[in-house]
């Protein structure tokens, strides 16, 4: 009788839509693939819906040995899982491996249930590992691994394969075909990986294993992506640390664009992009974004405080070629956003919150996200070392339901945060996160968009000090529904002990928002009180009193809401092309014109949910809040 060898990859919820467990297919996929491997052991069908643990417990029978995929997301429930079946099968052998197990053997001292851990990556490891186990030789020759022996733990030297051409592939061999077949109810979305490696060094992150990067063969590639658009996948995730750093990513964007137009499929192919935005990115991301199974490329900085960037191991495009770059991507239609991250060794309250408003400056008025920062174990920024270094104090938060409805059957997951280092103490950092939330709200998001381009356009106003001018005002000057919003707002992000940092709302949809997002919602829904309370700080800034009326009617009419799917604009300036020219990073002329603009959305958003759904979460990236975004139909005269 075969031995079971049991592959689990519990994904975040109970429900649609789910991915394919894509790590451990490609085990499964490299151990069926292996004659000697597959005639001593059975593998049956992945498990991965996250059910109750008394229900998933029932999908095995008699196992030998159980591997879980570790990673934020499931790991509480992998731990309860392990030590339920280890309970009711004393001699099955509990195996924990993925990018949440640290790199030494301290798991096997926490968690007496787990008997082996395995690092890296796991294909050749577990095939030399069973290998072993059917021999019953020394483990010692089997790289990547941590187990007991004689009453310590021993962890053997780590080893990277360097040619992936023989790793068959998990979509290929039939590996997921009895997982989607058994669960019709359910939207499954794929993972592809058409490379692995990072040539960077980044303290915060653990992505890759290797700094050279591994390209997959393009055969293996192309047949992938055709197997995702045959069966219909909708969404598509592209696990490359860095798409667009080879110049063959230009050529696999435009096979999956092709698959698209030949079935229909996916709707969404989404891609990390290189660090270094270069020519094959851009080409890459035009092909993309031109079909629209993209939203947009990333410029990512992370930070703009030099400081912090040496004690992050990063460098950074200049803001002059950052700005070039902006404007080339906005004159081909193609959206850009950039990613920074609060928290990081080395940054202040003034440095964060003024490298955002430079990166505005530079001509990033469209889209921007503010990530929390995480420490994983095994990046540097996991290691005792250099958190002591750099003062950094981390709180444990549980797993917010962004943009999803968490249905974590009873076992509660976390992330732990940098809520503090030796130069951002604590309240610091709320300060921080809640300027960024007023910036992307009001200006990213749009509502206020107009006001404080024109302001710092034409009268001097600087970004820093108009979006900290808003926040005092919020704040402290305010009393009606922007302040009692945004207090509670701050309230819920200074509780680290609860950290109740998802935003919901029913009449949104039943799903999480990031506080940015809950916040327009909010501002859009109750749009008249809104308006209200928001003139008297506008007015502050003493503009003409007819420029005034003009470019408020204007800021007004080009927030989208629903039902609002066609727009006509009368103005007595050229509002239209003097901001679409500050957009371009070109130096725009406002000037007195009478002007017909005229907006008709290709889209027809009817409710709240399905706003929400389209315009926040699936179009925030291409400035879908605002109606002049690439995707409707815009004309315009002067007169």
């Amino acid at each position: 009788m075969k031995k079971r060898f049991y592959l689990v990859q519990i994904g975040v919820s109970y429900s649609s839509p789910c991915f394919l467990p894509y790590s451990v297919g490609c085990i499964a996929a490299y151990l069926k693939s292996n004659k000697e491997i597959a005639d001593y052991y059975e593998i049956p069908d992945i498990v991965v819906m996250r059910e109750k643990i008394s229900d998933v417990i029932k999908r095995f029978d008699n196992p030998s040995y159980v591997a879980f995929s570790c990673y934020t997301w499931n790991i509480e429930y992998n731990k309860l899982l392990a030590m339920r079946l280890k309970e009711i099968y004393p001699d099955v052998k509990i195996i924990f491996g993925g990018h949440s197990v640290p790199g030494d053997a301290s798991f096997l001292n926490e968690y007496p249930f787990i008997d082996y851990l395995m690092h890296n990556e796991g294909e050749e490891t577990t095939a030399l590992f069973l290998k072993c186990e059917k021999e019953g030789s020394d483990l010692s020759s089997v790289p990547n691994l941590s187990f007991r022996q004689e009453g310590k733990t021993v962890t053997t030297e780590f080893y990277h394969p360097c040619d992936l051409s023989d790793y068959p592939s998990p979509y290929l061999s039939g590996v997921f075909d009895n997982i989607i077949k058994q669960n019709p109810e359910i939207e499954f979305h794929a993972t592809l990986e058409t490379n692995r490696g990072c040539p960077y060094g980044c303290t915060y992150c653990e992505w890759c294993f290797t700094r050279k990067v591994r390209p997959f063969p393009m055969d293996k590639i192309k047949k992938e992506i055709e197997w995702i658009a045959k069966n219909k996948i909708k969404y598509c995730y592209c696990a490359d640390a860095n798409f667009g750093i080879l110049s063959r990513d230009v050529e696999i964007a435009r096979y999956v664009v092709e698959q698209k137009e030949k079935y229909g499929y996916p709707d969404v192919f989404k891609p990390c992009y290189a660090k270094e935005s270069n020519e094959t990115v851009f080409e890459a991301g035009y092909i993309l974004n031109k079909n629209q199974i993209d939203k947009g490329v990333t410029l990512a900085y992370q930070s703009l405080n030099a400081k912090t960037l040496e004690n992050i191991g990063r460098k950074n495009l200049t803001l002059e070629h950052f700005a070039e770059l902006d404007s080339r991507y906005t004159e081909a239609g193609i959206p850009t956003y950039t990613e920074l991250i609060l928290g990081l060794p080395g940054e202040t309250y003034e440095s964060f919150c003024e490298g955002i408003c430079r990166l505005l400056e530079s001509g990033q008025n469209k889209s921007m996200t503010v990530y929390d920062c995480q420490v994983y174990p095994n990046s540097k920024m996991g290691d005792a070392e250099y958190r002591e270094k750099h003062g950094i104090k981390t709180s444990k938060i549980p797993l917010l339901g962004i943009h999803y409805n968490p249905e974590f059957n009873g076992v509660e997951e976390y992330f732990d945060i940098i809520t503090e280092t030796a130069t951002m103490p604590k309240s610091d950092w709320v300060k921080a996160c809640m300027f960024s939330v007023i910036l992307q709200t009001f200006h990213h998001l749009g509502l206020l968009r107009y006001f404080a381009i024109y302001l710092n356009l034409e009268k001097g106003v600087s970004y820093y000090k108009f979006y900290n001018d808003l926040y005092d005002f919020i704040y402290k000057e305010n009393k009606g529904f922007l302040n009692s919003f945004f207090k509670e707002l701050y309230r819920r992000k200074a509780d680290t002990e609860k950290a109740d940092w998802t935003y919901s709302r029913d009449v949104f949809g039943k799903t999480g928002w990031y506080f940015e997002e809950g916040a327009f919602l909010e501002m859009a829904f109750h749009s008249e009180a809104f308006w209200k309370e928001i003139e008297p700080f506008l007015r502050s800034y003493s503009i003409e009193e007819a420029l005034f009326g003009e470019l408020l009617s204007y800021q007004k009419s080009l927030i989208r809401l629903p039902g609002k799917n066609e727009v006509t604009v009368k103005s007595g300036y050229n509002f239209y092309k003097y901001f679409e020219a500050a957009s371009e990073s070109s130096k725009p002329v406002l000037k007195k014109v009478n002007c017909n603009l005229h907006i008709k959305s290709q889209k027809i958003i009817s409710d709240w949910k399905e706003y929400a759904r389209e315009i926040i979460w699936f179009g925030k990236r291409y400035n879908a809040t605002l109606l002049v975004n690439p995707r409707e139909i815009i004309t315009y005269s002067e007169e």
